[in-house]
């Protein structure tokens, strides 16, 4: 996956901590074993091993939305079991979520990662780039458990947008 940018000043929150960001993970019940953050200057570095390229793209995506951070650095690996069968033999590759057989099935390559704009709703974003403001749940799946409720995005959050 490589490196994600993210917008610098989220909600305000203070200056990324890497201890809060881990704690953060953990209570989301984002699966990974041996994560370690490091930042620098703004660029979260991220290793570990997660459950699948799902979970590790979600994680990204955590530790991106947290203010100060500018730029992700994915350096996680996947059990080979988890990568597509065409897939290069390599383990370091983001991921998809573990609980939910859509985001799991999808492919993980074809996801985007979308900031949000100030006054865009998921039914805007999903109107947008489906063409049908209905499949908003299908976002808000994607990206659970960070996202608790459908109307709770605000602007500069990045989004992953899985494929139709």
């Amino acid at each position: 996956m490589g490196m994600i940018d993210f917008v610098k000043d989220k909600l305000g929150l203070g200056g990324p901590d890497a201890d809060k960001i881990k704690a953060q993970i953990t209570k989301l019940g984002l699966q990974v074993s041996n994560l370690d953050i490091r930042i620098e200057d703004g660029v979260a570095t991220v290793t570990g091993l997660a459950v699948n390229r799902a979970e590790a793209s979600k994680i990204v995506v955590a530790i991106g939305n947290n203010d100060g951070i500018t730029k992700v650095d994915n350096r996680m690996r996947v059990p080979l079991s988890s990568l597509p069968s065409k897939a290069p033999v390599t383990t370091a590759s983001p991921a998809p979520t573990a609980g939910n057989d859509d985001d799991v099935d999808a492919d993980e390559e074809a996801v985007v990662f979308y900031p949000v704009a100030k006054g865009e709703t998921l039914s805007a974003i999903a109107k947008r780039l489906y063409g049908d403001a209905n499949l908003y749940p299908r976002i808000f799946e994607a990206n659970r458990p960070m996202l608790t409720h459908p109307d709770k995005i605000y602007p500069g959050q990045v989004l992953r947008i899985p494929p139709l």
